[in-house]
């Protein structure tokens, strides 16, 4: 009997609440996406469309940006992402991927594999802002902000889903009010 007090005492009623709570907190803090020290850092209120425009002036600053990869650059010390951005939702992850304000690039120091950070897939960078770069997008002159990462996450490929079937026989055409005339019975339900 007393090993079934103590079973109790640890699994059962009286451990329940510090149980729940400690999941709770491991699955909060196991979620995101971010290491804390950089999360602290980052300056929410400063927008892409304010840095775009003056990227000299924001130098230093630390941001999370998002969208999708167009090129991977690998050079002998670091690797360029060429980035077109997109909106981030409340997971940090690019949303309504067709609405863009700009490209930006991301510096990572060291080697990024480019043909798994490679043309369409959605990034998430957190990282400093480092200033500015030119550089040809055909036969015109784009000037990229440049984020030195400091943490970077690659997401998912997103799984196209087939569309939804509408089955044709799907229930009566002449289902209640709809009928061909009041007090129509459907003739097999004698």
């Amino acid at each position: 009997m007393a090993a079934v007090a103590e079973w109790e005492s640890v699994w059962g009623f009286k451990m329940r609440p510090q149980l729940f709570i400690s999941l709770l907190l491991f699955l909060i803090v196991s979620c995101a996406p971010f290491p804390k020290e950089v999360m602290q850092e980052v300056k929410k209120d400063i927008e892409f469309n304010e840095v775009f425009k003056a990227p000299d002036a924001f130098k230093g600053e630390t941001v999370i940006w998002g969208g999708v990869i167009i090129e991977t650059i690998t050079r002998t010390d670091d690797t360029l992402i060429i980035v077109r951005q997109a909106e981030l939702d409340f997971q940090k992850q690019p949303k309504e991927l067709d609405k863009s304000a700009g490209r930006f690039l991301v510096r990572y120091r060291g080697f990024l594999d480019p043909a798994i950070y490679s043309k369409d897939r959605e990034i998430t960078v957190a990282g400093t802002i480092a200033g500015k770069e030119e550089r040809p997008v055909g036969e015109h002159r784009y000037t990229y902000p440049i984020i030195d990462a400091r943490a970077l996450r690659l997401w998912e490929k997103r799984k196209e889903l087939p569309p939804y079937y509408y089955d044709p026989w799907y229930g009566d055409p002449f289902f209640y009010p709809w009928g061909p005339y009041p007090g129509y019975r459907h003739p097999y339900w004698w």
